[in-house]
């Protein structure tokens, strides 16, 4: 039995690539897993509508040395978002479509909304460091662009 290799064959296999190259790791949480917000102690874990991400009780626990790590890779992973944002609008609406039908990870589909969360996270993060005394990141500074080897820095604790 001999397959066909067909443009749409080809078109749904580099979907299906591009899906499996923007998958998450494993090693973060995922979108929706946490953040605490005092204001709204009743929210659920994980991105809130209005932009705000609310830690889970397992982020809450975390040491500081752990918390620190999370957000320094978070951090490096969106540093560059302005530089390296520009994933081809074709790629993006072909992930949209195959998505839903075949599985997979939406994330890159939307490189706004995954930077959205990504930084909401970085601030989520970066305030529980503050609240338990740990040395922070100075977001304004760390979160420009800058050479891939140059690693966010810790400042003291206020």
């Amino acid at each position: 039995m001999k397959i066909a290799v067909t443009p749409l064959f080809l078109v749904v296999a580099g979907a299906l690539l591009g899906a499996c190259a923007g998958a998450d790791s494993g090693d973060l949480p995922p979108a929706g897993a946490s953040a605490a917000v005092k204001s709204a102690p009743a929210a659920k874990p994980g991105l809130q509508p209005d932009g705000t991400y609310v830690l889970s009780p397992e982020e809450l626990a975390l040491s500081c040395r752990k918390l620190a790590g999370r957000t320094l890779v978070r951090i490096l992973q969106i540093r560059d978002y302005e530089l390296s944002r520009s994933g081809s609008a074709v790629a993006q609406n072909i992930q949209k479509v195959v998505v839903p039908v075949f599985g997979g990870t939406e994330r890159g589909a939307d490189p706004d909304a995954d930077y959205r969360r990504d930084r909401a996270i970085v601030e989520a993060y970066n305030r529980r460091l503050q609240e338990k005394g740990c040395k922070s990141f100075d977001l304004v500074k760390e979160l420009q662009p800058k050479p891939a080897a140059e690693s966010p820095a810790l400042v003291k604790a206020k």
